[in-house]
């Protein structure tokens, strides 16, 4: 075989090759496109945590609903009536070190609990009130911008007040802003 003859054949095959480079670099890119459509780089976990705090202020033995020391059990739907007021007219952060503790300047989450009961008045209870105030001005559409970085997420749970060996029917609105 002469060189010349070789020559053309490589040529030939260098530019049928062409087309089939371009259609690669079309489907890499393509698969390229794909895969950074479908990851996900952010995970919103306000609602979850928002639901975990109820569910510990609810559930845990130093939080809102009734204890019973001889037992060692909590009452999950029962509220311990005078708990829940010592917590309303003392200190606004005696919440904070109880059944969920961030730390004693708390970025994360801050809530605001009410007790509704026919024929009385609601008593309010805060977690992070210094932050709570801060945040809810946020949370309202009203303002001017719209709602900002945080988020207010409500919750209403139908439950038993407990005054001494009365039980009495109530309401407790969480509205709890992260």
């Amino acid at each position: 075989m002469k060189l010349g003859k070789k020559r053309g054949v490589i040529s030939g095959e260098v530019v049928f090759m062409i087309p089939k480079l371009i259609f690669l670099t079309a489907v890499l890119f393509a698969v390229v496109i794909l895969v950074k459509l479908f990851i996900i780089t952010t995970t919103d976990i306000r609602r979850v945590e928002s639901d975990i705090l109820i569910s510990r202020l609810l559930y845990s033995p130093n939080g809102l609903s009734y204890f019973d020391n001889e037992l060692k059990r909590v009452y999950p739907a029962v509220i311990d009536l005078n708990k829940f007021k010592q917590l309303s007219a003392g200190s606004p952060n005696q919440l904070d070190n109880g059944a969920a503790a961030y730390g004693s300047d708390n970025p994360i989450i801050a809530a605001k609990i009410t007790l509704k009961q026919e024929g009385s008045k609601d008593i309010d209870v805060f977690y992070n009130k210094d932050r709570f105030d801060k945040w809810e001005p946020r949370t309202l559409s009203s303002v001017e911008g719209g709602a900002g970085s945080v988020q207010s997420f409500k919750e209403q749970r139908y439950v038993l007040a407990k005054d001494g060996d009365k039980l009495s029917p109530a309401i407790l609105d969480f509205n709890v802003i992260s």
